[in-house]
């Protein structure tokens, strides 16, 4: 059997070899020569067989041309047609399908039997003929109408959709103008709503079925053989099915009573109490109610607002909002949120900067579209960088070099391989010159040269030089000595930080965050030891120590011979050095560790919880978290043990419940310790929006089994 497709005007053929016959060329004509070599038809035609270039012979007839007209002819040398086709080729059975001129500017296509006796009239612009139907399609307007006709063309399913396909003999599918499939009978019969979204490609007897994310099996005749709940189907090279469904998620309240179910492979909370629900490899969105808001048709959703939503579908990208409608089409490579609205990509165009609902902002596309400071972003065109507003005006043409630092009135750019500063209308505040220039503000800049840089004013005048690494904060700028830090006005005066407190603190905390002015102390390394200086850099507890941390509840961890003790503000040793390491004192007691094991004691230093786990954890609630070979227990924030160490996972989600795992399962105790959820989940989390749990069972494959 031969199958012909015609769609948009492309043609595909398959077809037998000529049966033993075979076309043979003498002075530039065609005839036939049978498997003996004798001549059945004189070489006397432009070409013999199909339009699509290939040659068959089908119930003693075949195609012929001449002078660049198409008719059929038979083995007989009688001509069953004149040449009058436009194009022919074989259809199926003892059909064949040809185009034929009408009038100057209309062209259809027909379908004549093997005798030339038209079948299906010169009415449609496309016909593909299924055994003892033809799918066939009119251009109206700009789209196509496709239908389904029997031989006598009668019409079965009417020219009114997307797309028709067969489903091997008996079953039809046709695509309405949304997208969705309904299944129809060799007689035109709807056999199905309009509701599927996709079908695979015909394998091994079966074709897969897709509706909102879950997937169906379906044979060669078109009938369901398992119904459309699976998450993901396989069929095998050995022809044999796998089967999975979904997990199960079930939303639980304290007291373990069933609030919904629903089939998910995978879930994840964002905003407004809503859920990306991920199933059969798409994505969509659920309510607070779990019902679906946004389809399940995305490849996939990320959040940008409780109201937007990046999607993608087949590699694009596009905006999305809640109601299914569209802020941005899907036919970006890239999408980034801005504070004004979005970047977008296009691989074969560039960067386009768009406004909060999706109107191009750019007049044009741009290489690149980066570095916003709040008020611009600098942009490059075919090499060169310039400048855009947040409306995307290119208020810096896109002539230099390159973009340097940006101030509200000046930008550093490089122009012809030379540095200087223009200003936003781009004139010259300093001419093009040879090195490097960083702005500090709109009154400061810095000159980079090989030895030394030197900061000036806008005039060119010289403030300060330096040879070494500097960084510009807002009221002064900072110079990194061997390590050290000086602060400098942007005058070029020392920046007196210890006239306040504030300014102090801010300047200490910057100085690699080794130690913080605490309880009036700070820590300070003193030849190579370590001790306390006050708030005015006064030595208040001498550099005795190897080590230190910060004050904290009139106590401070400090390292004597190797080990750690504490001492009070007054230097008195409150805690022996007995620990390999201690932790600050919240709530009056430590995390302390010795001979490598793990316990919490008070500022006697007597232990409250026995120094014998593997690790300890103090939660933000001041209860502890204790640790043993891998598994997880809890005690109180006063040091009572609720529940040793048993437990792969443990996280308190309230000042009762906590959420535990054990042997891959999920449950819920109370702090007792008393069952509240069973450990029969897969995976347990807490919704704290809704005050619920969410559980969910995975599922297993499972194989199909034939009729």
């Amino acid at each position: 059997m031969k199958f012909l497709l015609i769609f948009y005007g492309l043609v595909i053929s398959i077809a037998s070899k000529g049966d033993g016959y075979q076309v043979f060329d003498e002075n530039g004509k065609k005839g036939i020569k049978n498997e003996l070599g004798q001549v059945i038809i004189p070489a006397s035609f432009d070409a013999l067989g199909w339009s699509d270039g290939n040659f068959s012979v089908v119930g003693q007839t075949t195609g012929y041309r001449l002078n660049e007209k198409w008719g059929l002819i038979n083995l007989k040398k009688e001509f069953v047609t004149p040449a009058e086709f436009e194009w022919m080729a074989y259809g199926n059975g003892e059909y064949v399908v040809a185009k034929k001129r009408l009038n100057a500017v209309s062209i259809k296509t027909g379908c004549l039997n093997l005798r030339g006796e038209i079948k299906i009239p010169f009415l449609y612009d496309g016909i593909e003929v299924n055994g003892l139907r033809a799918i066939v399609f009119n251009l109206v307007g700009s789209r196509y109408d496709f239908g389904l006709i029997d031989l006598e063309n009668r019409v079965l399913i009417p020219l009114i959709h997307k797309r028709i396909f067969s489903l091997g003999t008996l079953r039809y599918a046709a695509e309405n103008r949304d997208g969705k499939i309904a299944l129809f009978s060799e007689d035109g019969k709807q056999v199905t709503d309009p509701t599927i979204d996709s079908l695979s490609g015909f394998d091994r007897g079966f074709f897969i079925v897709y509706k909102n994310g879950l997937r169906g099996l379906m044979n060669r005749e078109g009938e369901l053989k398992e119904p459309i709940q699976y998450s993901d189907i396989v069929i095998l090279a050995d022809g044999k099915v796998k089967l999975k469904l979904p997990g199960e998620w079930h939303f639980l309240d304290q007291q373990n009573k069933l609030i919904k179910k629903i089939l998910a492979d995978s879930l994840e909370a964002v905003s407004q109490k809503r859920n990306i629900i991920f199933l059969g490899g798409k994505c969509g969105l659920l309510d607070e109610q779990q019902k679906i808001l946004v389809p399940i048709q995305w490849d996939n959703l990320q959040e940008l607002s409780p109201e937007i939503f990046l999607a993608k579908a087949k590699g694009k990208y596009g905006i999305v909002k809640v109601d299914g409608s569209y802020v941005i089409p899907i036919n970006y490579d890239s999408i980034n949120k801005t504070e004004d609205g979005f970047r977008a990509y296009k691989k074969a165009s560039g960067w386009q900067l768009l406004n909060k609902i999706g109107a191009t902002l750019t007049d044009k596309f741009y290489d690149a579209i980066h570095s916003y400071n709040g008020a611009t972003w600098v942009a490059n065109y075919r090499g060169y960088a310039g400048v855009l507003s947040a409306s995307g005006k290119e208020v810096v043409h896109c002539v230099f070099d390159s973009i340097g630092d940006r101030t509200n009135s000046f930008l550093a750019v490089k122009f012809k391989g030379q540095f200087g500063i223009i200003d936003y209308q781009e004139n010259w505040k300093l001419a093009p010159q040879a090195f490097p220039i960083r702005l500090a503000n709109d009154n400061r800049y810095l000159q980079i040269e090989k030895s030394n840089s030197f900061l000036k004013d806008m005039s060119g005048s010289i403030i300060y030089f330096t040879q070494y690494p500097v960084r510009f904060e807002k009221d002064y700028w900072v110079e990194e000595q061997n390590g050290k830090e000086k602060a400098i006005t942007y005058d070029g005066m020392p920046f007196q930080v210890m006239e306040h407190q504030a300014q102090a603190n801010t300047l200490i905390s910057s100085r690699k965050n080794e130690f913080r002015l605490q309880e009036g102390f700070m820590g300070a390394r003193i030849d190579g030891k370590f001790g306390f200086v006050d708030a005015f850099g006064k030595l208040a507890i001498a550099n005795r120590y190897d080590s230190i941390s910060n004050f904290q509840e009139g106590l401070a961890p400090v390292k004597l011979i190797g080990l750690w003790g504490f001492i009070n503000t007054s230097d008195q040793l409150v805690i022996q050095p007995n620990y390999e390491s201690v932790t600050p004192f919240i709530n009056g007691l430590s995390i302390a560790k010795r001979k490598a094991m793990v316990g919490v004691i008070n500022k006697m230093g007597k232990p409250i919880i026995s120094l014998k786990y593997q690790a300890i954890k103090r939660q933000a609630n001041g209860k502890f978290l204790l640790g043993s070979n891998g598994l997880w227990g809890l005690a109180s924030a006063d040091g009572k043990v609720l529940i040793e160490p048993r437990f792969k996972f443990l996280e308190e989600v309230t000042d009762r419940y906590l959420l535990v795992c054990q042997s891959a399962k999920w449950g819920l105790l109370t702090t007792e310790g008393i069952d509240i959820i069973p450990m029969v989940y897969d995976k347990l989390s807490y919704d704290a929006a809704n005050n619920q749990y969410i559980g969910m069972i995975k599922s297993q494959w499972k194989s199909f089994i034939a009729d």
